[in-house]
């Protein structure tokens, strides 16, 4: 009993400490920073060597809350980018059966994982007693009460569901100017073949010179990249109803509802979908998306075939202003005159 209450002592002080203290160190202000896991496992092997030198041997009920202490302490602090709630209490589950597991390997870890509760349940472990009947059933009653309460404050910050893009971002270590930026796979703003199905029809020009035909070809390779990574969260019809997206809160963005891509321009996407949820800026929290960074799996060329396809696919046209070309390579106006400008766009490749 007294190396259980001096290994749970323990515990309960050296986290706070790490967290607090030593943790800082370990973290950077950007990037995937690998120092903080580091330090979490370096905490971990402290916990489990302090143990090994006072020669501490908690029972296997103070072993299972450290396992999900531990796992608890990973997926909120530890893990970035941080993940959404529903995904958070996901992997929690998932943590707990495996804590289950392990305490109930045999008959004898799992009895002796079930000696402290049965004691406290019939009373030889009084105070335990005192403190699971009647305390805890009135902390979680008004911890509930608490969170069902109404709340008439405003939020501190309104959510933007399509925040400002920065003026460049950087991909694959080129710096791009989003208002410059172009998809260089567009080939006009009016689609008038966009009609055709890709996978069947993409040696059709529909009139356009050889340029048709090209198109369709790139309207199909972005296709099947999107099916290869993309369909599961944004699904098979573009509509955001992907096998994986009830999880997530919110839920992916329906490509086909007007309200999406259909009034965004198509540099806006290409930043979205390179920086994902990690490089949205703070006015599109506490809701963060839950899109990965997907210039660390695509390069460039495949992110605005991608995108080329998501248009292709909904029928929608990109976004454009009227001085800015309708497509790559059109003729850029400048003024309120309409005049011809020799400022070539960008395509960030």
């Amino acid at each position: 009993m007294k190396q259980g209450l001096t290994s749970f002592i323990i515990f309960l002080l050296g986290l706070p400490i790490f967290h607090n203290f030593i943790f800082p160190m370990f973290q950077t202000t950007s990037g995937l920073n690998p120092a903080r896991y580091a330090g979490f496992i370096l905490f971990v092997l402290t916990f489990i060597i302090i143990h090994l030198v006072l020669r501490l041997k908690p029972p296997m009920a103070m072993k299972a809350l450290f396992v999900w202490g531990f796992g608890f302490y990973f997926y909120d602090y530890v893990l970035i980018p941080h993940i959404p709630w529903t995904l958070f209490i996901t992997y929690m589950m998932l943590w707990s059966i495996g804590t289950f597991l392990y305490i109930s390997q045999d008959a004898v870890t799992f009895k002796e994982f079930r000696r402290p509760i049965v004691k406290t349940i019939v009373g030889e472990y009084k105070l335990a007693r005192i403190v699971v009947f009647i305390f805890l059933p009135v902390f979680v009653g008004f911890t509930t009460y608490k969170s069902l309460l109404p709340k008439f404050a405003e939020p501190v910050e309104l959510r933007t569901v399509h925040p400002a893009p920065p003026a460049t971002t950087r991909v694959h270590g080129k710096t791009c100017a989003l208002e410059k930026t172009r998809n260089p796979f567009r080939i006009q703003e009016q689609d008038d073949y966009q009609n055709a199905f890709p996978f069947l029809d993409v040696n059709k020009d529909f009139g356009k010179g050889g340029l048709g035909a090209q198109y369709m070809k790139n309207v199909t390779e972005g296709g099947t990249i999107f099916f290869q990574n993309c369909h599961y969260c944004h699904g098979d019809q573009l509509n955001g109803l992907g096998m994986f997206s009830h999880v997530f809160n919110p839920t992916p963005a329906n490509f086909i509802d007007p309200g999406t891509i259909a009034m965004l321009r198509e540099s806006f996407l290409f930043w979205r979908v390179s920086k994902g949820g990690p490089g949205l800026p703070n006015e599109s929290t506490p809701w963060s998306s839950a899109m990965p960074p997907w210039e660390e799996h695509l390069n460039t060329t495949e992110i605005w075939k991608v995108i080329l396809f998501e248009y292709w696919y909904t029928g929608w046209h990109p976004r454009t202003f009227d001085t800015e070309p309708a497509y790559f390579g059109a003729p850029v106006k400048s003024g309120y005159a309409g005049e011809a400008s020799t400022e070539a766009p960008e395509t960030c490749m």
